[in-house]
């Protein structure tokens, strides 16, 4: 039998290097998703991954057991985000469309003609930049609860948020975002 992720941390609190792997290989994934919905760039978000599991391996000790371990993972995947979205924002001039692995938004269908392949291509772009334009904490319960189909309950522990405080958000990014997409359609 496996063991739990509780259990895995436990080692991983005691020094066993060898509990990080365990967890890597059932995290990485959905650490990798919130990092590339957050930053859209698929080389930072690999960047995120690596910078969320190294982190928790050094904070490992003062993981609390009684709390989950996913939603401790998300939280420092949200927060490597946002540093790499701050150290990453001076440097950006131009904003990257969508890739194309993102199924969130699957603008192009293979048998369209090249005129509707490049709206879809506009679209996505300008949804991209209405979704990196939202201050940092809309952003990142937009992504949770859209991209990640993450209940309010999760996402507020997992960014540590009042519930209210992430209704109210949510409610304000969908909005803003309406304002800045209007006429997409």
């Amino acid at each position: 039998m496996e063991p739990s992720d509780r259990e895995l941390m436990g080692r991983l609190a005691a020094g066993d290097r060898d509990a990080l792997g365990p967890l890597m290989e059932r995290h990485s994934r959905r650490v990798y998703r919130i990092a590339l919905a957050y930053l859209r760039r698929p080389d930072d978000a690999m960047d995120v991954v690596q910078e969320t599991f190294v982190k928790a391996y050094k904070s490992a000790a003062r993981w609390d057991p009684a709390s989950e371990v996913a939603p401790w993972l998300t939280r420092i995947a949200v927060n490597q985000s946002i540093d790499t979205y701050r150290r990453s924002r001076r440097r950006m001039q131009l904003l990257a469309p969508l890739p194309d692995t993102d199924r969130s938004f699957d603008v192009e269908a293979k048998d369209a003609s090249p005129e509707r392949r490049a709206i879809g291509r506009e679209a996505a772009e300008k949804v991209s930049r209405a979704l990196l334009s939202l201050p940092e904490t809309q952003r990142a319960v937009f992504v949770m609860r859209h991209y990640h189909e993450m209940s309010l309950e999760e996402i507020a522990r997992a960014l540590d948020l009042r519930l209210g405080t992430v209704k109210s958000s949510l409610h304000r990014a969908v909005h803003r975002l309406r304002e800045r997409l209007r006429g997409l359609a």
